[in-house]
């Protein structure tokens, strides 16, 4: 068991929603990268309506004005301003037979647990890592949130299949030239 799923799954899943809030993500997209982390946690892809729809679209734009805020200051504000408003209860699960921690009660109303879930994983995250290596993908067309995990610090595209097309779409460009 990789106890780094813990923290970069709810971390990806706070990322994905400010994608989502800004734009750069659909919400057919946010459904295909997240439906597993909601079948674990007991959230079909049926029990979305659209009261839940708007509710995550409310968090993922307020996610991704935090996210671009260019102060430091300013953002830590907005993050700690974020947090409060989530109804985050540090509870032990083992849903899934292995205990961990959870920010949110198994069963609550799925915006809710998004919310709390995904904002407390941003705030572990800058707690332990800073903000340096949550940025935009450089791609052309994409410019998704993502965090780079590599080990220099030189990750720019939030995929594998955005670094494989621009890679590409360059190596097409100076056969043309």
């Amino acid at each position: 068991m990789s106890y780094d799923d813990y923290d970069m799954n709810p971390l990806r899943l706070a990322l994905d929603l400010a994608s989502v809030g800004d734009g750069t993500l659909s919400a057919d997209e946010f459904a295909a990268a997240q439906w597993l982390m909601f079948a674990d946690h007991g959230y079909p892809a049926t029990t979305l309506s659209s009261a839940d729809a708007a509710a995550l679209a409310g968090l993922g734009r307020a996610l991704a004005a935090v996210l671009a805020q260019p102060d430091e200051d300013a953002f830590i504000d907005k993050l700690a301003g974020l947090l409060g408003e989530q109804d985050c209860r540090p509870t032990l699960t083992r849903h899934d037979g292995v205990p961990h921690l959870h920010y949110a009660r198994d069963g609550a109303p799925l915006p809710d647990w998004m919310g709390t879930m995904a904002v407390s994983a941003l705030v572990r995250y800058v707690c332990r890592n800073g903000r340096s290596r949550l940025r935009r993908c450089t791609a052309s067309g994409c410019g998704r949130w993502y965090a780079d995990t590599s080990r220099n610090s030189s990750r720019r595209y939030c995929s594998h299949a955005c670094a494989s097309r621009t890679t590409v779409a360059a190596h097409r460009a100076r056969q043309r030239g």
